[in-house]
């Protein structure tokens, strides 16, 4: 056999190829290749039993689902375990629920269920350490609540398709704020239901709409019609009864309404921009948006209203500009007809944000302190700092700084958008930077709320330092057992509308950063969800219980403090 045919005969049956082929090609005799293939079989079953996973130790988890106000049991409450492994389970017609083949290690249970919320009181989540001594766990739900009602006449008759609206006074962030949470309208009963609500204070108004069930020949107007009416019988939301609802509580709320004439509102809109439309919405004096029937005319720029009762309004007309929205506000009082009423749109305000920078880098460099626009910070364009503004009226919106360009390379920091009214200022620097000051024409916005006219406003001038201290707070009186956790408030001192520094869910002790020196009233709570805690007054309760520091600039300190149970104030 020629010698070129015996090398082909040392090679394995898969390895016939050209010679260009087998001049890339690294081949390997018969036997070495199958003692490849077996190794390579056998690798992962080696390495399977370094890792025994099947005989890894596991646990169960269990536990109880409850009420959180009646502490009966939660059945057919869904319970989600979250970790290195996750699990559901579904609690039984006891409450009781079971995760089998848990690893060691901690998860996060929550629980849920149409009806309920997880959210308040600090009931769930839970973070939990699963292990031999894992003991049962339970979960508490709090009970969602409801307001019912009935709108009649004052013969008891059922007022159908009538506006029925509701107005949240909740906490946010430790501050009392006015959220609308919804409308609805009666059904042909004259009832009215808004479920699935959390515990708060609820105000409720009911009409004016725009048909109110009324039916009347073609082309004829009604002569009468109900006015707005707060909840049990006040004209506007000051003279408003509160309804504070409690977990699981289902509050009745009826009306009785008295009609009353109703009139007819002309008038002219004017500085909308061609091809550009308008809106216009009518409000009560206490800012709810009432169901008028409305009439525009763009090219006329005319408008008119029909059924309107008596009583005081604003008239709000909304257009867009060039870039820019335009807005018009008019306020009336309708005791008749009225007619020649007139609205002229304008650029919305726009409040400019100034910020100077007061670097203790720079200084440390020989640059006075504030010399530089930005000082240390990297980009002035972007000041590190976020401004809002919280409106102290119901019903009104929320402003929030942004960036807008002004032209290539000028780039300037503004509140846009700002309706007319009375804000609290909120100002939220980015560690280490904190407040130094900040003015608005005359007005202090650290310690007094700023008013805005219409097409009129100021600078918000705020001046920054880096040099702010840090502070470590230890809770003394957690049950370390239960992963108890705690809330630290810090509230400088004097109090102002500011609000303060909170550090949550701490278990022993946390740090907050980007302190601005001065002094300090330092308070432990067990939970702040139910706490009006930016108000002085609602803490003065619990002042014998807080720590008392002073920190000056660049100064790390730590302070310890005794937790509160909230409720519980001296």
């Amino acid at each position: 056999m020629p010698a070129s045919n015996n090398k082909v005969s040392r090679l394995c049956a898969c390895c016939v190829h050209t010679p260009a082929q087998r001049r890339r090609l690294v081949c390997l005799p018969l036997g070495s290749a199958l003692l490849l293939v077996l190794l390579t079989v056998a690798l992962p079953q080696f390495a399977a039993a370094e890792i025994p996973l099947d005989n890894r130790e596991t646990f169960v988890l269990s536990g109880t689902v409850v009420n959180s106000v009646t502490g009966e049991p939660v059945s057919r409450a869904l319970v989600r375990a979250s970790g290195q492994v996750s699990r559901t389970a579904f609690s039984d017609s006891e409450g009781h629920f079971q995760m089998d083949g848990m690893s060691a290690g901690q998860v996060m249970l929550t629980a849920q269920k149409p009806g309920f919320s997880d959210q308040g009181g600090g009931y769930s989540p839970l973070v939990i350490s699963v292990g031999p001594n894992t003991g049962a766990v339970t979960l508490r739900l709090q009970p969602l609540s409801a307001i019912v009602g009935r709108v009649s006449d004052a013969a008891g008759q059922p007022i159908e398709h009538i506006a029925v609206r509701l107005t949240c006074r909740s906490l946010r962030d430790g501050r009392k704020v006015w959220e609308p949470r919804g409308m609805t309208e009666s059904d042909e009963d004259g009832r009215f239901r808004f479920p699935n609500l959390m515990p708060a204070t609820y105000f409720l108004s009911v009409g004016p709409a725009p048909s109110e069930g009324q039916i009347l020949p073609a082309g004829e107007k009604p002569t009468t019609g109900f006015p707005l009416l707060y909840y049990p019988s006040g004209p506007d939301l000051a003279s408003a009864a509160p309804i504070q609802l409690g977990a699981g509580q289902q509050f009745q709320a009826d009306f009785s309404l008295t009609p009353g004439p109703v009139y007819h509102v002309s008038g002219s809109i004017t500085g909308q921009l061609p091809e550009h439309g308008v809106g216009l919405a009518t409000f009560t004096s206490s800012g709810d948006e009432i169901m008028l029937p409305v009439k525009l005319n763009s090219d006329l720029g005319t408008f008119s209203l029909d059924t309107v009762p008596a009583g005081s309004y604003i008239l709000k007309a909304v257009s867009q500009g060039e870039g820019q929205p335009m807005r018009a506000e008019q306020k009336i009082t309708v005791a008749a007809n009225l007619d020649n009423v007139h609205l002229t749109l304008a650029p919305t305000t726009g409040i400019p944000v100034v910020v100077h920078m007061q670097s203790r880098a720079s200084s440390e460099a020989g640059v006075p302190a504030g010399g530089g626009r930005s000082g240390g910070w990297r980009n002035p364009d972007h000041p590190p700092i976020h401004v809002s503004l919280l409106p102290t009226q119901p019903n009104a919106s929320e402003s929030y700084s942004s960036f807008q360009q002004k032209s290539p390379g000028n780039v300037a920091m503004m509140l846009q958008n700002v309706e007319p009214g009375t804000y609290t200022v909120k100002l939220l620097p980015q560690s280490p930077w904190y407040v130094q000051s900040a003015s608005y024409g005359q007005t202090n916005p650290l310690y007094d709320n700023i008013t805005v006219g219409p097409g009129q406003s100021y600078p918000l001038e705020i001046s920054l330092r880096d040099d702010s201290a840090s502070l470590t707070v230890s809770i003394r009186g957690l049950d370390n057992a239960s992963q108890q956790r705690g809330d630290v408030v810090l509230v400088p001192q004097p109090a102002s509308k500011q609000a303060p520094y909170v550090l949550r869910g701490t278990t022993n002790s946390s740090t907050e950063m980007g302190l601005a020196p001065g002094d300090y009233l330092v308070y432990a709570f067990d939970e702040i969800d139910s706490l009006e805690y930016t108000n002085a007054d609602a803490l003065a309760a619990y002042a014998s219980s807080a720590a008392h520091v002073t920190l000056s600039a660049n100064q790390q300190s730590q302070v310890s403090v005794d937790l509160i149970q909230v409720g519980k104030g001296e």
